[in-house]
């Protein structure tokens, strides 16, 4: 049995950042030490365990089966002392200098940023936001992703089994940089017509894409982005068709210079939530940062203001949603599998 008084819990952080990386290089960078300081302590925790923990095979390195064993215990338990430290029986906002992580993709980012960092500058001015992109390979990983985030904000639809906070709602829309004024998009256009993608591939693409993939539509695509922001800029200047959150369209059009579609078929309503690990539910700090986020969502259209109709024909946005859902009892189940890349 190890002795707790004599061993250096330190090597807990750096095998956390090695199963999490699985790349020697890598790992020093998350938690801010160099290279060598890294090798280091791999090689003191492979005697500490009797085990290679990662092994190479070809130009990556694996984990052994131990280390995927250790990979959940070891977050879970970190996760843990952090919150022990950082508990406060009262958060006060004003005081804290309390750092949040937030996995989101740039759509929402741009969408939710500014109204979030002008409340928080207001009221909570020590108070630090990390966004992390959002992945095809986070959304997989649902529960690893929540453990070491504060919040994930991704469409409902991807996964299930965890406590969230609906925050806002969109439509879907297209944007070419065919501008012929009037041009109405026809079902048998979007058939013929080449595409611009998110990752380009069914399994990492939205629920709006699949729904599109489904009917057969859209199946020539011939630019791929791996970012929102890029769609309308992919499209600009040829006559390409991209599927874009029609925020973000609006908000990009006239910059781009590309012009917005109505669809000619019907696409499910996106429904923005924030999502967050159960065991972080009671906690006052993180409970007061759900309240701000969802705040802030429900500003959104306020804050847009007059201008949100840019597009003769476009329908107004969908009101703001600020419903919670936090599970209890069976509702905390495993997720789903998820294979989709969240709005």
């Amino acid at each position: 049995m190890v002795n707790l008084l004599t061993a250096d819990l330190n090597l807990l952080v750096a095998l956390d950042a090695l199963l999490m990386e699985r790349n020697v290089t890598r790992a020093g960078a998350r938690i801010g030490i160099s290279q060598p300081a890294m090798s280091s302590s791999l090689q003191r925790l492979r005697r500490q365990f009797d085990d290679q923990l990662l092994t190479r095979i070809g130009s990556a390195y694996e984990l052994t089966p131990l280390a995927q064993v250790l990979k959940e215990d070891v977050s879970q338990i970190l996760r843990m002392v952090e919150r022990t430290f950082d508990a406060q029986a009262v958060f006060d906002p004003a005081l804290s200098t309390r750092s949040f992580r937030i996995v989101t993709s740039d759509y929402c980012l741009t969408a939710l940023s500014g109204r979030l960092m002008s409340m928080l500058q207001q009221e909570a001015p020590g108070v630090q936001v990390h966004f992390d992109a959002v992945t095809p390979q986070a959304v997989e990983r649902i529960k690893e992703t929540l453990q070491t985030a504060d919040l994930m904000l991704i469409p409902k639809g991807h996964f299930s089994g965890f406590p969230h906070t609906e925050l806002f709602t969109d439509n879907w829309v297209c944007v070419t940089g065919d501008t012929t004024p009037d041009k109405t998009l026809t079902v048998e256009e979007m058939r013929d017509a080449r595409w611009a993608r998110l990752f380009g591939t069914e399994v990492d693409s939205t629920l709006a894409d699949r729904r599109v993939y489904d009917l057969q539509l859209g199946e020539r695509t011939d630019i791929i982005v791996d970012s929102f922001l890029m769609l309308p800029f992919a499209v600009a200047g040829t006559s390409r068709l991209a599927l874009v959150q029609e925020r973000l369209a609006r908000m990009l059009a006239s910059v781009a210079g590309v012009r917005i579609m109505q669809l000619p078929i019907s696409l499910p309503t996106l429904v923005e939530c924030a999502w967050w690990h159960p065991s972080k539910t009671p906690d006052p700090g993180h409970q007061w940062f759900r309240r701000l986020v969802a705040r802030a969502a429900a500003e959104l259209d306020a804050a847009a203001g007059p201008g949100a109709a840019a597009e003769p024909g476009l329908e107004p946005l969908e009101p703001t949603s600020t419903h919670t859902t936090e599970p209890s009892g069976a509702e905390h189940a495993e997720p789903l599998t998820a294979h989709a890349v969240s709005a």
